[in-house]
């Protein structure tokens, strides 16, 4: 590292400057042979110990000066670790609950530390609003849709925060959707609906899809069999699969890898169940200047 690097050129410095000093006291050593052809004893060990005083007080000078850097160095701020929270600052500058217009329902800005609003939408059938819905995710995300003009060059926006949204890492590992009933669906009719949506967007097997139909059911079921107004569901999307929750309660963990960018897609891809989502999206986030 760093330090490392700076040692090593501290330490080839001394070796350079014991090298001056020990050429020096030789040629002191020369002269004085030509001068008288009898060695001078006490000449010798005050040019040796001048030698070893220059090695040490040049080495208390490298300490010193490294040292100082060291201090230096712990007082500037981190440049690293700068941008992100920068970033972070700029997006909480920028939030806001959102409300989907459709249903009244509001969301909050944030879930946790690190998820952001994103946008809202509504799930319609027909004319009936079934749910209304947010998207959560990581500061990457809304970075994705920051240098695109609002209102402007919509496709290649709605590309950028697909997939933003459903790659997942180190800088953006969750990607949360929140469904706030409005119409009531009994277990079975909610916990298909989603299901259907994600089989034909989910690169596994079909069966694989029936552990998130089952984590629905039993949410539901365990507060009496039907999906009220207000009942909120909450989706975690991450590499290994999905985490199922329903009003607060996490009812399991459905561990297929590939399960989570399936049911990011239903909600962002060009088929998504709620364009106005996506619209709510790039509205609030385009040219946010992050």
């Amino acid at each position: 590292n760093e330090i490392q690097a700076r040692i090593r050129q501290l330490e080839a410095e001394i070796e350079t400057e014991m090298a001056r000093v020990k050429s020096f006291s030789v040629g002191t050593q020369d002269n004085t042979i030509a001068v008288d052809a009898t060695p001078d004893s006490n000449s010798e060990d005050a040019a040796q110990e001048k030698a070893r005083d220059g090695q040490v007080s040049f080495e208390k000078q490298a300490k010193l000066k490294l040292e100082d850097e060291e201090r230096q160095r712990a007082t500037e701020p981190d440049k690293t670790s700068a941008e992100p929270k920068k970033g972070f600052e700029a997006a909480e500058s920028n939030m806001k609950s959102l409300k989907d217009k459709a249903t009244g329902v509001s969301f909050e800005p944030k879930l946790g530390d690190d998820l952001f609003l994103v946008g809202v939408g509504v799930r319609k059938k027909s004319i009936i609003s079934i749910y209304s819905v947010a998207m959560y995710s990581s500061l990457s995300t809304l970075e994705a849709l920051s240098p695109f003009p609002r209102g402007k060059r919509k496709k290649e926006a709605r590309a950028a925060l697909r997939d933003a949204a459903r790659t997942f890492g180190p800088s953006s590992p969750t990607t949360t959707f929140v469904l706030e009933m409005v119409f009531k669906a009994d277990a079975q009719t909610i916990a298909s609906a989603i299901a259907e949506g994600v089989k034909p967007r989910y690169g596994g097997s079909p069966s694989d899809v029936k552990d998130l139909e089952k984590f629905i059911v039993e949410g539901v079921d365990s507060k009496g069999g039907q999906a009220t107004k207000g009942t909120i569901f909450r989706f975690d999307c991450i590499e290994e699969g999905v985490e199922v929750s329903v009003d607060g309660n996490q009812e399991g963990m459905v561990s297929f890898e590939g399960m989570g960018s399936a049911l990011v897609d239903v909600f962002m891809d060009d088929k998504a169940v709620s364009p106005q989502l996506i619209d709510s999206c790039l509205d609030t986030w385009c040219e946010s200047g992050l």
